[in-house]
């Protein structure tokens, strides 16, 4: 016979919000079409506009999946389950870095176990520990060799299996890492705490995003274009100190320019899709995205399959455009697939993987 849980093993369920599915599927076509232009493109100019938008997604995706995740935990509200889903992920990123040298996944674990730790917290104290992160990031910048460990010529972290790297890379200079990515989570916590889902809020929320957006680009856009007296060398090996790295709003490195930027078109993207969702148009046309964005962890892992096409290493140099054809017959696949696999079965392969593996144990 199978016991019934004792009530400290049960964790509430709130049940999904289909506007933050389709802001999650966004992210996943955004995600695919940067990383595709990244591998296969990198450094190519030319079409201006194809160009342009990879910049524009550049770094904001995966802060938008990264605040998605704050807004998920609080839903979930289960500290046990938010750690055992982190090691999961701690064993799969790490053995999905052989593969691919820009996973986040085990970046997401440390995520998560940081959000288990302050689930209880308040949203004030949320946004404060996002602002700590951020400035913690800043005053590492300043002490700190922000290129140590990186070939910057071709993107790789060559220091990345020693310990030294690794510590460096997760906390300080990797792709996402802890500081100031946290500022993200903890943001996306905060809001869902604030109750970002109501609809007052989240106009509100709506409005100041795009009124900070606004703000910090145009101050970026007046600081970055202030004068480099650097020597020549001093440029070229530490570009990531001249104004327009300190000053700007690319993710390399994360400045809290960027930060709060990136922030703010999420919290933006997020409000949007919460505001579709109140309405008949998402069910009757948007559906589709919707589903997508609830297989985000089996399409993330499908990209990169699908992006090497049994090739582990593509070689640069292929037109943007050719990069973009590809990136869009994935998001094509995706739909397919998210909108076909249920039919026979409820949840993705990596996501029924991660429920198995995570659930809490059953006396038998």
């Amino acid at each position: 016979m199978t016991r019934l849980p004792e009530p400290h093993e049960v964790c509430p369920s709130k049940g999904r919000l289909e506007g933050l599915d389709l802001a999650r599927c966004l992210a996943i076509f955004a995600m695919v079409y940067v990383n595709y232009e990244v591998v296969l493109a990198f450094g190519v100019k030319e079409p201006f506009w194809m160009r342009s938008l990879a910049s524009a997604f550049e770094g904001r995706a995966s802060a938008l999946f990264v605040m998605l995740a704050g807004i998920g935990l609080t839903m979930l509200n289960c500290p046990r389950s938010i750690f055992r889903r982190g090691v999961f992920l701690l064993v799969f990123g790490y053995l999905w870095q052989v593969v691919w040298p820009g996973d986040i996944l085990h970046f997401y674990a440390f995520y998560l176990f940081a959000g288990a730790a302050v689930l209880k917290c308040s949203a004030k104290a949320l946004l404060f520990f996002a602002l700590l992160v951020t400035l913690g990031f800043l005053a590492m910048f300043n002490l700190l060799d922000y290129g140590a460990g990186w070939d910057w010529l071709n993107l790789e972290y060559t220091s990345f299996w020693e310990p030294s790297g690794q510590i460096r890379n997760l906390f300080f200079n990797g792709w996402h890492p802890l500081f100031p990515w946290l500022a993200f989570l903890f943001v996306g916590m905060a809001l869902g705490k604030w109750g970002i889902a109501e609809e007052k809020k989240c106009r509100k929320a709506l409005l100041w995003s795009a009124i900070v957006f606004l703000v910090v680009s145009v101050a970026s856009n007046f600081l970055s274009q202030l004068e480099d007296n650097r020597p020549p060398f001093e440029k070229i090996d530490f570009w990531y100190k001249s104004p327009e790295s300190l000053f700007g709003t690319d993710s390399l490195p994360p400045v809290p320019g960027y930060v709060i930027s990136a922030g703010a078109s999420s919290v933006f993207i997020m409000a949007i899709c919460l505001e579709l969702g109140r309405r008949e148009i998402l069910k009757k046309y948007l559906q589709p995205l919707v589903v997508t964005g609830q297989f985000a962890l089996s399409l993330y892992i499908a990209h990169i399959l699908f992006l090497y096409g049994g090739d582990l290493n593509p070689s640069p140099g292929t037109e943007l455009s050719t990069a973009g054809w590809r990136a869009l017959y994935f998001c094509v696949f995706a739909l397919l697939f998210a909108n076909l696999w249920p039919r026979r079965w409820r949840k993705g392969p990596l996501e029924y993987l991660m429920r198995l593996t995570t659930k809490p144990d059953k006396a038998r």
